[in-house]
């Protein structure tokens, strides 16, 4: 009697996001439709629940059996929201470096850029998880006496490279597809928008009242809201645009000749 295999192959009325091919066995296809409707799903998913708490908090109180629900809380390093902003790095700069590699054959003068999208979409996958950029606010905050819209200071030294980056790419967005470039573009200033523009004001916030005030939850909560937002946009735009680029595209494991 045969063992079971690990992946049945899926009718092809049965949607899902990965199915196995009955005619090549070890062939995993992805429905890049599926896909795309998988990360926006992930991200409503966990805005929804991240907003419910905010909402639910100030009823319930900090002394629940789930204490205070920091697993779904938008302001903080060890939650849900911040997991799934991992993730989606992640799943960009691996996009992105697949998007490289097929540059040498697709558009040769954009090999540059993709795999420098890739290499800083993956180290903010790192910062992401263990959050280096705070280690640079206390000591910029008291050597320079820093408070208001500067409180967060770590925009100081990201403000500047993000700005020179992004004029860097400007060429970049340009030999791009119109509607990929649009799509990139909208996707970088929700991202943008609210990892600076609003980490200025809830600056000016916390430094005049706290963290605790409502204006800065609310703030605070549309930061992360435009972040997911914009990851979600990005990575579901690489999805569109690789699979525009190479429908047929094979990933195989083979040993180095």
């Amino acid at each position: 009697m045969s063992a079971s295999p690990i992946l049945a192959p899926v009718p092809a009325s049965t949607p899902a996001v990965i199915k196995t091919s009955a005619r090549q066995p070890g062939v995993l296809i992805l429905d890049p439709q599926a896909l795309s409707r998988a990360v926006w799903w992930a991200a409503a998913v966990v805005v929804t629940l991240g907003v419910l708490r905010e909402i639910a908090l100030p009823f319930i109180g900090g002394n629940t059996m789930l204490k205070n629900l920091r697993h779904f809380a938008f302001d903080s390093e060890h939650s849900l929201p911040a997991w799934l902003e991992t993730v989606q790095m992640a799943a960009a700069s691996a996009l992105l470096a697949v998007r490289a590699a097929l540059s040498h054959r697709l558009d040769p003068e954009n090999r540059t850029h993709w795999s420098l999208l890739a290499i800083v979409f993956f180290a903010l996958c790192i910062d992401e998880s263990v959050s280096f950029h705070e280690v640079t606010m206390a000591p910029l905050r008291q050597t320079f006496n820093l408070s208001g819209y500067l409180y967060f200071s770590w925009v100081l030294i990201a403000a500047p490279l993000v700005a020179a980056f992004g004029a860097y790419c400007i060429p970049f967005l340009l030999r791009l597809p119109p509607q990929v470039a649009v799509r990139f573009v909208i996707a970088g200033a929700l991202f943008v928008g609210g990892a600076f523009g609003l980490e200025f004001v809830g600056g000016r916030l916390v430094s005049a009242g706290g963290f605790d005030q409502p204006a800065y939850k609310l703030v605070s909560t549309l930061e992360e809201i435009l972040e997911i937002t914009g990851m979600a946009l990005f990575v579901t735009s690489l999805i569109q645009h690789l699979a525009a680029c190479t429908p047929r595209l094979t990933i195989a494991f083979a040993p180095r000749t």
